[in-house]
């Protein structure tokens, strides 16, 4: 009533664009949203929400000023929680477990599946920045590189938890999901994705290579898509959008980077994401879900891949496209994508190609342009070119 109050003393006052009076139900309510409904200027009366099953299914609504509504960050029955996750299972949804990020323990013993979700996606947040630099600094400043390389392996084992899960893993992902958050999807059971949804390996930014497993995953995608023939064919777009630190700008568009599969649903409205991430880990339950078998290899290129690649990138580097350090980084990611130093065809398993992830990350480290390149990033917030 005071917003009203004020705008009929402008109206008065010859302030306003319109002479016109406010409509006189503007006198008549003392506020538009209440826990009970918004005002219907039409019925004279307070309606509540639409009880269409596209909005009562969403477990948070968009709410409304003077509206109740449950916080994501404390709402449900809470399972576990510590000062770094929640565990906690929706109203109606008791069987499947909802993570802001690691569960799977605790889920395969008594749950059907696991949603990895972050509550601030309903506001626009992101799923996941990446590996945070600065909580890193002092543990490579106190033991260098070497200090770093047990938590990139920790990182790694908990991404393979993921994948080789009793129970499906699904990921509810909406807005940045880069570096870590990317490599986190991917080795998820399933990936529900809000169609503006930014995913992309970004560390060549910072001087580094992905750590998290994310292009062990490349590698292992491209040999299963080639189903025994040209694997570099499939493999280029990987390597390129790593070695260029692409990020795709839509769903539609990880998806062509290969961070998608085609069979992972694409949202078009932020609040239904959990809803639909809790069905598919439901369905892929019930449907008998079992996970991959650990150990199996797969075919690389090796040492002849890294040749193939290496002359594309010399040619990129004296024609002035990329730096002599963007080349050095380059042909590490490529070595990864490749198996390292073997014979073309030969089997690889992903802890192979996690040491070399790990081994490239943290030699990486100890290179000064890399670290000028953090240091920049921290200190400005955009990459340095040297």
């Amino acid at each position: 009533k005071q917003i009203a109050d004020w705008i009929s003393e402008d109206i008065a006052a010859g302030k306003t664009l319109c002479s016109a009076p406010l409509p006189a139900w503007v006198g008549q309510v003392d506020g538009v949203h209440k826990p009970e409904g918004s005002y219907s200027a039409a019925k004279n009366a307070y309606i509540g929400r639409s009880k269409l099953p596209v909005y009562a299914r969403q477990p948070f609504k968009q709410a409304v000023l003077g509206e109740n509504a449950p916080d994501p960050r404390t709402a449900g029955n809470t399972v576990f929680e510590d000062e770094s996750i929640r565990l906690w299972t929706a109203p109606g949804a008791d069987d499947v477990l909802i993570a802001s990020f690691k569960a799977v323990e605790l889920a395969e013993g008594r749950y059907k599946g696991v949603v990895v979700w972050q509550p601030t996606s309903l506001s626009g947040g992101p799923f996941s920045a990446g590996a945070d630099l600065q909580s890193m600094m002092p543990a490579f400043m106190a033991g260098g590189p070497k200090a770093i390389e047990p938590e990139e392996k920790k990182l790694q084992d908990l991404m393979l938890t993921l994948r080789y899960a009793q129970v499906p893993v699904v990921a509810a992902v909406s807005g940045i999901a880069l570096g870590g958050g990317t490599e986190l999807s991917v080795y998820c059971a399933k990936r529900v994705v809000h169609f503006e949804s930014y995913m992309g390996l970004v560390e060549m930014g910072v001087g580094l290579i992905p750590g998290g497993g994310g292009l062990t995953y490349l590698a292992r995608r491209a040999a299963e898509q080639a189903q025994g023939g040209d694997i570099l064919h499939f493999l280029k777009t990987g390597f390129q959008a790593a070695a260029m630190a692409t990020v795709g700008k839509s769903a539609l568009e990880s998806r062509n980077l290969g961070y998608l599969l085609p069979s992972d649903a694409i949202v078009m409205h932020a609040h239904e994401l959990l809803h639909v991430a809790v069905g598919q880990a439901r369905a892929m339950f019930d449907a008998g879900y079992r996970p991959p078998m650990p150990g199996q290899t797969f075919p690389v290129l090796g040492r002849n891949g890294i040749a193939t690649i290496r002359a594309q990138l010399v040619n990129l580097r004296d024609g002035g496209f990329i730096s002599a350090y963007d080349d050095e980084i380059a042909t590490r990611i490529a070595t990864v994508l490749c198996g390292g130093d073997v014979e073309e065809g030969a089997p690889a398993d992903e802890a192979t190609l996690m040491a070399l992830e790990r081994k490239h990350f943290c030699e990486l480290l100890g290179q000064s342009k890399t670290q000028e390149r953090i240091m920049g990033m921290l200190q400005t917030g955009k990459p340095v070119r040297n």
